[in-house]
């Protein structure tokens, strides 16, 4: 059975549900308590193909030098096969979030097809709550945000700002199943579109946005297709563009050290580093066949790029998890998002300046940039700017209260 396959049998029953209690028309359409139940025969079937898993060799190569050392991907498949419990891992998510599930009809040239999504939304029982969107990016799901969003809901302290939260899993991550329509001409205004109409579905005219990795460039549509109704942007991973004169300068050694620093990092960000991002932007399909086809591979492959952006070392338990939400619903499915994010007819930031007040937060890490302070207000109205040495790649799940401290400070500003 395939990934797409083993998607649809969990899926297809809760768009059956979904479809019985909302009627017919789109404009009827309601979200609907969602609880995740993935059939325990796919959770079986997957362990077993892991079981099977067939290790590579380790060469005499320094650690990381040609990829994930072998034996660090050998013992995650043998905990895979024989200690991970999903069970738990999926009673424990439906415990801790309020989980939904609806259909939203966005109203778009670039997407017009109606689309599923899974999502929580934690409301806040505070009225002056306002409402935030967190989009998340590969490798991730809207569990990125499982450390902030208690924070965000139910603020410790009556004096610090209090938020409805939206954090919906991008369509092909997660439980949020594939787009239904054709993906050829699908950009990040398309996903612009489809999560500004769950905000409207949900009540929430207007709302704060929070981005970060793949859910920066669909932030960078939002705040210009749908301006009125971004309060203000926050991101951790705002990208400050380097433009060909930039690069003229530097390569004519013309640069100041700052300039330099900053130059030399985003070339070795978007040069070295992106392979893989290259790959999934260019011929996604066939990075899938072979992916789809072996559970630890998927997991070895996105298991590099995960830790050469972060700071900590991973449990098993935290990736084995990460590549299971991704793989179930079909590698395809998620890693062609940098093709429609990448595509052609869109810079990934445009040279224009937003109006919409941008916040921004860098943390630290090894691939990161040096400070971007003096970029970043080339293209964006920066209203704060922080910066910290620590939290890399994913500060909402490392350093959770730097994350709450800065969007309360924002806020109660």
């Amino acid at each position: 059975m395939s990934p797409l396959a083993w998607t649809s049998v969990f899926l297809s029953l809760t768009t059956t549900l979904r479809a019985n209690s909302v009627g017919e028309s789109a404009l009827t359409y309601q979200p609907q308590p969602y609880t995740i139940n993935v059939d325990p025969n796919v959770i079986e079937e997957i362990r077993l193909k892991v079981s099977k898993y067939q290790p590579t060799p380790d060469t005499n190569a320094p650690p990381w030098f040609d990829g994930p050392p072998a034996s660090t991907i050998s013992s995650i498949a043998k905990y895979w096969a024989e200690e991970y419990n999903w069970t738990t891992i999926q009673t424990a998510i439906n415990a801790n979030f309020s989980h939904f599930y609806t259909t939203v009809s966005p109203t778009s040239p670039h997407y017009n097809a109606s689309v599923d999504l899974h999502f929580i939304h934690e409301r806040s029982p505070r009225e002056d709550a306002t409402p935030i969107l967190l989009l998340h990016g590969w490798p991730s799901t809207n569990l990125e945000w499982r450390n902030i969003i208690p924070g965000l809901a139910n603020p410790p302290n009556a004096s610090d700002p209090a938020f409805h939260v939206v954090a919906p899993s991008i369509p092909g991550y997660g439980f949020s199943p594939a787009l239904n329509g054709s993906r050829v001409n699908v950009t990040r205004q398309s996903y612009a579109a489809i999560f500004d109409a769950l905000m409207q579905q949900l009540g929430y005219p207007q709302y704060i946005l929070y981005s970060t990795d793949l859910g920066f460039g669909i932030a960078l549509s939002l705040v210009v297709d749908h301006q009125p109704h971004i309060i203000n942007h926050i991101s951790d991973f705002y990208l400050a563009r380097v433009t060909p004169s930039d690069q003229a300068r530097f390569d004519a050694n013309q640069t100041s050290p700052e300039e330099t620093a900053y130059i030399q990092s985003s070339n070795a960000f978007f040069g070295p580093h992106s392979g893989y991002s290259h790959m999934h932007s260019t011929f996604p399909l066939t990075l899938a066949y072979a992916l789809n086809d072996s559970p630890v591979g998927f997991l070895a492959w996105m298991y590099h790029i995960d830790q050469t952006v972060s700071d900590r070392p991973t449990s098993h338990e935290e990736i084995v998890t990460k590549a299971l939400l991704l793989f179930l619903p079909g590698v395809y499915n998620n890693v062609r998002l940098y093709k429609e994010i990448f595509a052609p007819s869109t810079a990934w930031v445009p040279d224009v300046r937003f109006t919409v007040p941008t916040s921004i937060l860098q943390f630290g890490g090894d691939m990161y940039y040096p400070d971007m302070a003096n970029w970043t207000y080339r293209t964006a109205n920066v209203t704060y700017f922080a910066r910290h040495d620590k939290g890399a790649h994913f500060p909402a799940v490392v350093e959770p209260e730097l994350v709450l401290g800065h969007i309360r400070t924002i806020f109660a500003e």
